[in-house]
């Protein structure tokens, strides 16, 4: 039997496209010769459209999308199975799986088990199905056995086991997973060992595409009933991966193997079961898998695919095309400059670089050659005078006037109001800078440095940003990054001789202590027992904690981390800090 994942890039709200995608795809599975055309969850919708889920236009116009496939399929062979919302006439909204072949509906699966946690809140929309969905495909002895399950519901073991009672040849997974930086191993082996347990194929199709502030990597694959990897989709990336599985591997792994021949004996289904079946010659071939070897991503390569995706689809999917942003001489706007000119072009982005007396020449001229090593627009616009103007206003109003963070600040906002006037005149939208650790402890202005339309960097810690630029350079086999920008230490250059340094931890000390406490959860006792000094790990987290209004009013970023704080982190502003 072939089988077709269709790994694809959907767009929430707009039917027309998402539908000619689903059609173009199959069109592709079908001068395949495939026999099976898998979609991700939710696409005829696009993931996630939240409350649109709520209102009952939207979902009428998921079904009359619904009704146009169908008809469509008349004129193609495959098998398709699609994810889309569905509301009932009792008013329940469901996660569904449908199963369309020749201008049929065929069946339909509803998602069972509805995340609630992360950046997840299916509870909110979903009704939680109660059966389970088989398909045959084939004629007389030479048929393949098919189940279904969508996204969550691989995660929980009797869902699967069923499908193993039931001897499934294939178990197909449609997903919409957002990427995070590690999940993917993590999944696979978990989805490999399902696969083991179950003694069947598993077919696991991913979304791709950025959507907010998530961005799905694809990276569909297929494990074998001996839990190796067969293929495995590109990374970031559309795609079509056409696989041949042998169901008689699955009968061959199940006669060596008494685990599921004595759950038929002890065990029961614990679900209500829809049997389907289609009637159609198999493709019989094997010879388009070939060998194949999985190799892991480096870890910069994977995080930086993810932040060009994030930006692109965040631009295109709602009609922007050009980003401006500051560009300072230092590391986090050298980082977001080249991951704009990836996403978006070069000719599409703007750099102003804004001095102050406090500026110094060396950061006017790496900022300048990073733009030319770049090819992006550069231009100067001197803060200086707005900044003198502010200060004779401020000193007039106040008699003890001196030099403080208020006057570091007011710098910053002058140049977040530049950037928001051009990009009014312009058209362009103002990418803010700001990285993680910096928004994690408050060490970013709001209403200044921390303005802007999007955040591409908003979920990467320092240590990353550095990592990132590091490679980029051996990426591009060039130092398009100046090396004088990595090796300086960090300086917002607000005051005379101002470092990172002066007012926060070693970078390479306070990202170990923010991860710790934000990724894993940690309390403040077990990440002092990791080696770090209890005053230390105490003032970090109140500084976090202090800093949460302003992260409330920070533009969306990419997402890459387990615990963003877009979707992720849900603190209350006004608390009494318990660590």
């Amino acid at each position: 039997m072939r089988i077709a994942l269709a790994q694809v890039n959907p767009k929430v709200g707009d039917f027309d496209r998402n539908l000619s995608l689903v059609r173009e795809y199959s069109e592709k599975a079908h001068l395949e010769e495939a026999d099976l055309v898998i979609f991700p969850e939710l696409v005829l919708s696009g993931y996630l459209p939240e409350d649109w889920l709520l209102r009952e236009e939207f979902l009428k116009g998921v079904d009359e999308t619904l009704k146009r496939l169908v008809e469509f399929s008349k004129e193609i062979d495959p098998v398709l199975v699609v994810g889309y919302p569905k509301l009932t006439e009792g008013g329940i909204v469901y996660n569904t799986l449908g199963v369309i072949h020749k201008g049929k509906l065929l069946g339909e699966y509803y998602k069972h088990y509805l995340p609630n946690y992360g950046v997840f809140d299916e509870y909110r929309y979903f009704g939680r199905g109660e059966h389970l969905l088989t398909l045959e495909v084939g004629r007389g002895e030479n048929r393949t056995k098919v189940g279904f399950l969508i996204c969550e519901d691989i995660w929980h073991p009797t869902l699967a086991r069923d499908y193993a009672l039931l001897e499934v040849h294939l178990l197909v997974s449609i997903n919409a997973s957002p990427y995070e930086v590690g999940k993917f191993e993590k999944k696979l082996k978990f989805v490999s060992a399902r696969s083991t347990d179950g003694l069947y194929y598993t077919a696991y199709v991913n979304l791709v595409g950025g959507q907010d502030s998530l961005v799905f990597d694809g990276r569909s694959f297929v494990v074998s009933p001996q839990g190796q990897l067969v293929k495995v989709a590109k990374a970031f990336e559309e795609d079509l991966l056409i696989v041949d599985i042998e169901p008689q591997n699955t009968v061959r792994s199940r006669l060596r193997d008494q685990r599921v021949k004595e759950a038929t004996i002890c065990e029961g289904v614990s679900e209500e079961v829809i049997n389907l079946s289609v009637e159609k010659e198999l493709n019989t071939s094997s010879e388009r898998n070939g060998i194949f070897t999985y190799t892991p991503m480096e870890f910069e390569e994977e995080i930086f695919k993810a932040l060009v995706l994030g930006i692109r689809d965040y631009f295109s999917k709602q009609g922007f095309k050009r980003a401006i942003l500051g560009l300072s001489g230092g590391i986090d706007s050298a980082l977001t400059a080249v991951l704009a000119s990836e996403a978006l072009g070069a000719e599409n982005v703007l750099a102003l670089y804004m001095p102050t007396v406090f500026n110094s020449t060396e950061s006017y001229e790496d900022a300048k050659r990073l733009a030319e090593n770049l090819g992006i627009n550069f231009r100067v616009v001197e803060v200086e005078p707005f900044f003198e103007r502010f200060e004779e206003t401020f000193k007039n109003l106040f008699p003890d006037w001196r030099f403080d963070v208020a006057d570091e600040n007011i710098q910053a906002r002058i140049r977040a109001n530049i950037l928001f006037y051009f990009s009014n005149k312009g058209g362009y939208i103002v990418l803010s800078t700001s990285n993680k650790s910096e928004s994690a402890v408050g060490y970013t202005t709001i209403y200044g440095d921390m303005a802007g339309g999007f955040a591409p960097i908003k979920d990467v810690y320092k240590t990353w940003v550095y990592r990132l630029a590091r490679w980029y350079n051996r990426y591009r086999g060039r130092e398009v990054i100046p090396q004088r920008i990595i090796e300086k230490p960090p300086s917002a250059e607000l005051r005379p001789n101002q470092t990172d340094q002066d007012t926060l931890p070693p970078y390479e000390v306070l990202d170990q202590i923010l991860q710790l406490y934000i990724e894993e959860n940690l309390p403040p006792s077990e990440i002092v027992k990791r080696g770090f000094e209890p005053q230390l790990v105490e003032r970090v987290i109140k500084l976090l904690h202090r800093a949460e209004y302003k992260r409330k009013q920070a533009p969306i970023g990419v997402k890459i981390t387990k615990v963003s704080f877009d979707r992720d982190w849900r603190i209350p502003i006004v608390k009494r800090i318990v660590f």
